[in-house]
């Protein structure tokens, strides 16, 4: 990681990295939370790779203090698709996999097994929330390419998927996308819309452990090619 993202006392996203103005949230959080001083550096980014440093002012009001930066895109994107869970635990998935660098959050819609199904309104509420909670974590692991929380999709709709199966082949770096099914796991028929299965380990693994199992076995192999 780049040493001035790493060491800033805040990271926060901004709208234009040009005209950088902080959301009434963020400022909030910076101030009031983190206490963040006048003479604190902070880092902002646009979610596009790309940031530059600055300072804070009693007023919200951010000072750039650097050049802008920009980072290159990830190599390869990495995409994980989990199934609805229940209570908290979508954005508890959401918050992990984004610290851990998957460029690509999908909500599944409900399959054949799934317990938890949202209807329209509910999942309009529920991915706003998520993409935020995706923000809140971006800020917090020092990411300067916002990951994309997409709406709920369905299976069959996902490109080059990979199914997520104890019977699979072991994960390798030609797996980019996968697709965690729910607690009682796809059904065959669903099993088969992919391009094939991958296998996670030995175990069988809860959905919500499973795609933060996926995500790091990805993230791993992505860094050993840089």
């Amino acid at each position: 990681m780049i040493s001035t993202l790493r060491d800033s006392t805040a990271h926060v996203f901004v709208d234009a990295i040009e005209t950088p103005v902080i959301d009434e949230l963020d400022a909030h959080h910076l101030l009031r939370v983190l206490r963040v001083k006048p003479s604190d550096l902070v880092t902002v980014s646009d979610g596009k790779g790309n940031w530059c440093s600055c300072t804070v002012g009693a007023n919200a009001v951010l000072e750039v203090t650097s050049e802008t930066f920009v980072q290159a895109p990830p190599i390869s994107k990495l995409t994980v698709a989990f199934s609805l869970v229940k209570g908290d635990r979508p954005e508890w998935t959401v918050q992990k996999l984004t610290e851990i660098g998957i460029d690509e959050i999908i909500l599944l819609a409900a399959t054949s097994r799934s317990v938890v199904r949202w209807d329209k309104d509910r999942a309009g509420k529920n991915i706003s929330r998520l993409r935020r909670v995706a923000r809140e974590a971006a800020m917090q692991s020092r990411r300067t390419w916002l990951p994309n929380v997409c709406d709920v999709t369905e299976l069959f709709a996902i490109p080059e998927i990979y199914i997520a199966d104890p019977n699979g082949a072991p994960l390798d770096a030609t797996h980019r996308t996968i697709a965690i099914g729910p607690e009682g796991g796809f059904t065959e028929q669903e099993s088969g819309v992919g391009a094939g299965l991958v296998s996670l380990g030995d175990t069988v693994l809860r959905a919500e452990t499973a795609a933060i199992s996926a995500a790091v076995l990805m993230s791993d192999y992505r860094r050993k090619r840089n």
